[in-house]
């Protein structure tokens, strides 16, 4: 009698659970490579005439009626959602994203010039991205541009914040690399030309960014230099494999002896470049970071494994391998008030 009941009551909570997990996963708007979406009530809606592929309207149709969103995949050969303008993220808050392995292809703009993928504002979002995005451009592939207001802490103003943002793969194919690209001819000194720019416009804090492969562009991640009362703090960085890129693999700063480097200030990194030849694999202008780096010369000599300025300080460099020398005032000789490990 007593088993009877607790294998009933076993078998109500298994019910229960999986009702529960069916109906967490209803919560997501799904789209589908042919341009088609569903919404939790299990409506298919066709996009027509789409320049995402249904992309862009799918993420305004969840950003309006409170849908988690789903993209979805199964390889990135068949899996292609074809864009031949950018797509944007408008300011999200409390939102999950989620791509399956397919291709996100950026291609035939109409002025090459503009960025594949942006986000705005952010708070309490989670975006894991498991495809591929390949950018035929001539400017940026990922942007990060915190611009507009939150839409429920409005009052914050605009800002990107405990948020976590993950891409497996993100190739820049408009440089030269070994083996894909057009052979653009983009000038190596053409910063917009890279597969991920954070712009702290308005302040980026307490975020974690991780990126498996970055592939091509003249930068693999760069981090500008904050505006006037803004800041880049306090956030993780991982670049697992950041490669043949023709300029700088990751640049922490981009204005030489600005009093505003001293806001980007606290953010912990961990990351391995291979840069192609004559390129700097690491540029450091921030304070008070950590750093793992590994940096391999893979194709040729580098112009340096880490470079540093004068507003580099308080920073803690472990570098268990690198190819390539150091240059600029601090070296694991001269560390100034940096760390060397």
């Amino acid at each position: 009698m007593y088993h009877k009941i607790f294998v009933f009551l076993l078998l109500g909570i298994f019910a229960s659970n999986c009702c529960a997990k069916a109906n967490s996963e209803r919560a997501f708007l799904v789209l589908h490579s042919d341009s088609k979406y569903i919404l939790p009530n299990d409506e298919t809606v066709v996009v027509k005439n789409s320049t995402t592929c249904g992309l862009q309207e799918a993420i305004d149709r969840a950003v309006a009626e409170n849908f988690d969103l789903y993209i979805a995949g199964g390889d990135y050969k068949n899996k292609v959602y074809h864009c031949t303008t950018s797509v944007i993220f408008p300011p999200l808050q409390g939102k999950v994203i989620k791509f399956g392995a397919a291709t996100i292809n950026f291609d035939g703009f109409a002025d090459p010039s503009q960025p594949g993928m942006v986000f705005d504002s952010c708070m309490n979002v989670t975006m894991e991205c498991n495809a591929q995005i390949v950018y035929h451009m001539n400017g940026t592939a990922l942007k990060f541009q915190p611009q507009k207001l939150l839409p429920v802490d409005d009052f914050v103003g605009p800002t990107m914040v405990a948020s976590r943002f993950h891409f497996a793969a993100i190739a820049h194919v408009n440089t030269p690399v070994a083996f894909v690209g057009k052979q653009g001819n983009i000038p190596k000194d053409n910063t917009e030309a890279s597969c991920v720019a954070i712009l702290p416009t308005k302040s980026i804090s307490r975020c974690e960014f991780h990126f498996i492969e970055l592939l091509g562009g003249n930068f693999g991640l760069r981090i500008e230099t904050p505006a006037q009362g803004s800041n880049f703090s306090f956030n993780h960085l991982k670049g697992l494999f950041v490669h043949e890129q023709f300029n700088t693999s990751i640049s922490e700063g981009t204005i030489d002896q600005s009093p505003l480097n001293n806001t980007i200030i606290g953010n912990q990194w961990n990351v391995h470049c291979a840069p192609s030849p004559d390129a700097r694999a690491v540029d450091v202008h921030g304070s008070r970071g950590v750093w793992t780096i590994n940096t391999i010369a893979e194709k040729g000599n580098l112009q340096s494994s880490l470079s540093t300025h004068n507003t580099t300080q308080n920073n803690t460099f472990t570098i268990p391998t690198h190819d390539g020398k150091f240059l600029g005032p601090f070296t694991p000789e001269k560390p100034g008030t940096n760390q060397f490990r």
